[in-house]
């Protein structure tokens, strides 16, 4: 695959990341959202691909701004998964951990996967394969302990904070570890259990299509992954079939998502958040924290970009 997708498809999360930032606090979440959907998907049509979209969560909301199912100038066929704006709720309310993701792909290598609810449990490669979705949480913490030669209460487990979590967050306090509660952005939270770096794991429920960028993130930093989808009710069993799921029990790890060795993926911080700082507006332009990977080499970048708007205005 191109080495310079990554290149390209950051620049559309940078766009993204600068259209919802100048959104920030504003309180309107649809219009925040629609904006920056238009915004990267009118910078990824500048790609020479033909991306197919996959995995849309806001796919057929009449309220938001729809994406073509086709993106690019065309070209080599291509899986493309966009998440303009994590947490878009917390950006339009000036709170923490809004980003920007992109993720592209070969034809055909992103599992599609319905639109409902999966319990996850993510944590790096340093950890690996030691948790089990079917055990407990204390066992898996206690296991993440083991592995990184920590006491159990030195381990950090990072959390949305959702009434439906309540249960999960009582279990790990009873076992002693400590407890990083984000109010969104579940796939950043995600990248901090990844990297290690403000996490040890992440749990709990969030949205399956959220999944599979995750499952790229790790195919090219490395980690391990389990999800399962919650089916409650017969529409989500025909839903799965739609995707050719017919095993409701089945537990997702990262080769059942992501089926190629070849994605490249882009995170643009809009606000301050777990993985990347958010954009800062200075007096001629503004700064963005991006992040961009390929599994193929499992190469990594963090860069810090100044826009100069007086130079060449994004808006």
């Amino acid at each position: 695959m191109n080495i310079n997708y990554g290149m390209e498809i950051v620049r559309a999360t940078e766009i993204a990341a600068l259209t919802a930032a100048r959104d920030q606090g504003l309180g309107n979440h649809d219009a925040i959202l629609n904006e920056t959907r238009k915004a990267i998907a009118k910078t990824l049509n500048r790609l020479k691909v033909t991306g197919r979209i996959v995995n849309d969560r806001f796919c057929s909301r009449s309220e938001i701004y729809q994406l073509s199912d086709t993106i690019g100038q065309g070209g080599p066929e291509m899986d493309l998964m966009v998440v303009a704006l994590e947490a878009h709720h917390a950006a339009a309310d000036g709170r923490n951990n809004a980003t920007s993701f992109a993720v592209l792909a070969e034809d055909g290598r992103i599992q599609p996967i319905p639109n409902l609810r999966m319990y996850k449990m993510v944590v790096g490669p340093q950890v690996g394969e030691v948790i089990d979705i079917n055990q407990s949480p204390s066992i898996n913490i206690k296991r993440v302990a083991r592995v990184l030669k920590k006491y159990t209460e030195n381990v950090t487990v990072c959390i949305l904070n959702r009434e439906r979590h309540q249960s999960l967050i009582r279990e790990v306090r009873s076992c002693g570890a400590r407890i990083k509660l984000i109010e969104e952005g579940e796939i950043s939270g995600c990248l901090a259990a990844i990297t290690g770096e403000k996490a040890d794991i992440y749990m709990g429920y969030g949205f399956a299509p959220e999944g599979t960028v995750v499952a790229a993130a790790i195919s090219c930093l490395g980690g391990y992954l389990e999800g399962k989808i919650s089916y409650e009710n017969e529409a989500h069993r025909q839903e799965a079939g739609k995707h050719n799921i017919s095993d409701f029990e089945k537990i997702f790890r990262v080769e059942d998502l992501i089926l190629s060795r070849k994605v490249s993926l882009a995170a643009t911080g809009i606000t301050d958040g777990e993985f990347l700082e958010g954009v800062r507006f200075i007096s001629n332009g503004a700064v963005t924290h991006s992040f961009i990977a390929r599994s193929e080499t499992r190469t990594s970048r963090t860069l810090t970009t100044r826009h100069f708007f007086d130079h060449n205005p994004v808006f």
